[in-house]
């Protein structure tokens, strides 16, 4: 089973998402990301992710320099072990970047692939959505198997106010 994170676009609310702003749900699966390890400048292209980028570039550049002066394949071993550490990383600054444009986290869904993950996320959102109108109108209380899709903190991880971003903290935002 792989783990899903869910973000919704900016000034969506899962509450009063809509056909479109559900076209544009991101599911980001959880783990090693063999693209970003193969093809890493493309793959940082391509998702749009400008600061990861720069900051690769320059730690690329710190460390083969640093590695030049032990010299025999120091420098390609650093280089292996930068891009294995990235591939196990992509993924969270993926998401890191996206809430960073205004992308909400909503959900973390369990499922074998994408599309399982997707039935999973928009059934249980339809439910939520279909007791909150229930609740609107004078009906009854949501019901226990229809849990919302986001619960309040949870799971951000987090270390004391601090959001933990991959490795390292990132200053918590309100």
């Amino acid at each position: 089973m792989a783990i899903y994170m869910v973000l919704i676009p900016p000034g969506s609310s899962p509450e009063t998402m809509g056909e479109t702003e559900a076209q544009r749900t991101v599911f980001i699966r959880d783990g090693f990301s063999w693209l970003a390890l193969l093809f890493t400048l493309p793959w940082l292209l391509v998702k749009r992710l400008w600061l990861v980028l720069l900051v690769y570039l320059v730690a690329g550049l710190a460390l083969e320099l640093a590695s030049r002066f032990i010299g025999g394949p120091m420098p390609g071993i650093a280089m292996a072990g930068l891009s294995i550490l990235f591939a196990f990383e992509a993924r969270g600054l993926w998401r890191w970047t996206l809430e960073r444009r205004g992308w909400r986290f909503v959900a973390v869904v369990e499922a074998q692939g994408r599309e399982e993950a997707e039935r999973r996320f928009f059934a249980r959102l339809a439910a939520h959505q279909r007791h909150a109108r229930d609740r609107q109108a004078g009906g009854s209380a949501p019901q226990p198997d229809a849990p919302p899709p986001h619960r309040p903190g949870y799971p951000v991880p987090r270390i004391g106010a601090e959001r933990v971003v991959g490795l390292s903290v990132a200053p918590h935002r309100s």
